[in-house]
């Protein structure tokens, strides 16, 4: 038995270290897995790519598809309804960082930095400078001209001639058509051109022009149609900025085709802090039911990284009638997230950086996907692990802290030992109980260096509750003091070596409790 005491001194400050790890590492779990919002799912992961570009999306017979390159070349993965994989194919090219490809009924092409190739034989097709594969079909830029490409004959039709051969071309996809948009910079703003596509005949819907502050210039323009109106958005860059950053602005405007752009200011308000998210990029519009979404990257807070902060994941805002946005994240990863690709209404794909190979992600609101997706994962359990160790670390950081608590009983025993040194050699239990008390006195004193407000705020609630300071304090006392006589007795050990032990105990036990919340 009095073996059995004397382990009690090490086995029950092990079980409760075991214990505040566990609960740690079950917070940071829920941390890194935390669904990006409501109502959306955690991230599926559906394939890898070596090269940073979006995945090509569609429809194959009536099935989700999603085409992306591999090391080898394309793969198209086709889904059910709950996004597991219903077939695979493959498709060999030679993959750079500039290649492109479209996936025809019979026949695959993609594209290079210079040209056009025939997937099967190789052969070139033509030069380009431009390719835009869209859902439907795809079209390239030759030079001045425009052209569709019929990929099951190998044909291609000149739809416009470009009279100024530095306009941009901008292409979209709805469910109203095909769409194409010219840009020309001229003295005076911008210049857009509308026009509609379908098969190999291109009809003009209207001109607009827009021009934005002298301290600013376009950086991008993105746009769509609904009926016989078209929605438009530009992102513009200050010139020059008196911090020395870059800075984006960011503009909406719904009008009829043939009538000018009323550009209205757009903010996007970061759903998970008080700040806005920066850094906006990687556009798209599109109408939904809801109205005009806007899907994008930004950087934004996130609880995925060790330590909780800014970091690029996907967004999506919704515009309404007065331009006010409407922002909700759809990625919650502690990797760089980009490239986000509209699926549908409910579904979204991105490319999260990592390395070598960079993984392909989707979320979805549906709720057989948000289901699916609510499982413990292997990669969950590596970054919460990861991150556990990396708090843990840090929070030694807390026993520098509580050198202001126990230097003050240290200087109480060196004073008893040279003004009452028979009291010591007696084993005086007041000797031990005053030591106690001069450090909990110290501890509670001196308590706000530990006990910081940022600290409180990043700690879970069970640890952060008003007066939790004080309570932990005298209640890890209340433990480490019982430990101490359960044990100390079978261990014949004098004051200064219990005193030692308690303080010793005490400070582990707010360590591992609340260190890892320390930075």
């Amino acid at each position: 038995m009095k073996n059995w005491r004397g382990k009690l001194v090490w086995l029950l400050p092990t079980i409760i270290v075991l214990i505040a790890v566990s609960l740690l590492f079950s917070h940071n779990y829920q941390k890194v897995t935390e669904p990006p919002d409501e109502g959306w799912s955690r991230a599926l992961d559906i394939g890898t790519t070596p090269v940073l570009r979006p995945p090509n999306v569609g429809i194959h017979d009536g099935n989700p598809s999603v085409s992306f390159l591999t090391e080898n070349g394309i793969q198209q993965n086709i889904y059910n309804d709950q996004y597991e994989i219903k077939e695979q194919n493959s498709y060999d090219i030679p993959v750079d960082k500039f290649t492109q490809f479209y996936i025809g009924e019979n026949k695959v092409i993609h594209a290079d930095y210079y040209g056009m190739y025939d997937q099967e034989t190789g052969e070139k097709i033509t030069d380009l400078q431009a390719f835009y594969p869209l859902e439907s079909r795809a079209f390239y830029r030759n030079e001045d001209k425009i052209y569709s490409f019929d990929v099951n004959e190998s044909a291609s039709e000149e739809l416009l001639s470009l009279e100024n051969p530095k306009a941009s071309v901008h292409m979209a996809e709805t469910d109203s058509g095909t769409f194409l948009l010219t840009d020309e910079v001229t003295s005076s703003g911008n210049s857009l051109t509308y026009y509609q596509v379908k098969k190999n005949n291109i009809t003009p819907l209207g001109e607009a022009t827009f021009s934005v502050k002298e301290s600013e210039q376009v950086n991008d323009i993105q746009f769509t149609t609904k009926n016989d109106s078209y929605q438009l958005l530009v992102t513009t860059i200050q010139k020059q900025s008196q911090s020395g950053k870059i800075q984006n602005y960011y503009y909406y405007a719904e009008a009829p085709f043939g009538e000018n752009p009323n550009l209205n200011r757009v903010n996007f308000q970061d759903p998970h802090s008080t700040y806005e998210l920066k850094e906006i990029s990687d556009l798209s519009i599109h109408n939904t039911e809801n109205g005009p979404v806007l899907l994008f990257k930004a950087n934004g807070w996130t609880d995925t990284l060790f330590r909780p902060g800014r970091q690029f994941n996907i967004y999506q805002a919704t515009i309404s009638e007065s331009s006010a946005t409407k922002v909700t994240r759809l990625s919650n990863t502690p990797s760089f997230s980009n490239f986000p690709v509209r699926l549908n209404e409910q579904t979204v794909l991105w490319v999260d950086n990592g390395g070598e190979d960079h993984k392909l992600l989707l979320a979805s609101s549906k709720p057989e996907v948000i289901e699916r997706a609510d499982q413990i994962t292997k990669q969950g359990l590596l970054l919460a692990s990861g991150k556990t160790i990396g708090m843990l670390s840090s929070g030694l950081f807390a026993l520098i802290i509580s050198t202001f608590w126990f230097l003050w009983p240290l200087l109480f025993m060196i004073f008893i030992m040279f003004s009452k040194a028979d009291a010591l050699d007696q084993d005086r239990s007041w000797v031990l109980y005053t030591g106690i008390l001069i450090y909990l006195m110290a501890a509670i004193v001196a308590r706000d260096p530990m006990f910081s407000d940022a600290l409180l705020a990043r700690a879970p609630e069970y640890l952060s509750f008003p007066g939790s300071p004080i309570l932990f304090l005298l209640g890890f006392a209340g433990i480490a003091y019982g430990i101490l006589k359960a044990g100390a007795r079978s261990k014949d050990w004098s004051n200064p070596i219990q005193l030692t032990y308690f303080i010793g105990m005490h400070i582990l036990f707010i360590t591992v409790f609340f260190g890892p919340y320390l930075m």
